[in-house]
């Protein structure tokens, strides 16, 4: 078996039941002819380089299988007698698969890309009830996350001012004041 990859152009004003209808249709006869799809892509509505079928934009759908040669010429011939189809190039890009083994990659593939299981959360402590002696707990001994805020708190510390006073500059009184200080 070998791989082929066809980018079908669409007429840009197809709704999306009729797009789907399509991927699906021409998905069955990848499959009842023996071969696998890989993947479609919708890539969606583009401006066509030049007029075809007197249309400036079509719908690009990408078609990524694994068949025989009479698979490719049965394809081909229903996309020519196909009227939601503008163009449509289909390429090898390799010569010999082995399905099977194309298979296992792909679940591998499949597996791989699944996110792993999330682990349970711990079950958080309960809180302890405030006690009446001072707490004698060293900074080791409290949980990483109250160790972090302690020093937070510390850095975002100001000095406080009191009110109703504006900070003071120390002048000296004999200094005369000069051009800038004069407004």
């Amino acid at each position: 078996m070998r791989r082929y990859e066809c980018v079908v152009i669409l007429e840009n004003d197809l709704p999306d039941d009729d797009i789907r209808i399509f991927n699906d249709k021409y998905d069955q006869l990848i499959k009842s002819t023996g071969g696998e799809t890989i993947k479609i892509e919708d890539w969606g509505t583009k401006r066509l380089a030049y007029l075809v079928k007197k249309r400036d934009k079509g719908r690009y759908i990408l078609f990524d299988f694994v068949g025989t040669p009479a698979l490719i010429t049965e394809l081909e011939r229903q996309l020519k007698i196909a009227d939601e189809v503008l163009k449509f190039m289909s390429v090898k890009l390799e010569e010999s698969v082995d399905l099977e083994a194309f298979r296992e990659k792909q679940l591998a593939a499949q597996q791989a890309a699944m996110p792993a299981p999330e682990p349970e959360p711990e079950p958080e402590p309960e809180p302890e009830q405030p006690q009446s002696q001072p707490d004698t707990t060293s900074e080791e001994s409290q949980s990483p996350a109250a160790a972090e805020a302690i020093p937070e708190a510390a850095s975002e510390a100001t000095p406080v001012e009191s009110a109703g006073e504006a900070p003071v500059e120390s002048t000296d009184a004999t200094e005369e004041p000069t051009k800038g200080d004069i407004q």
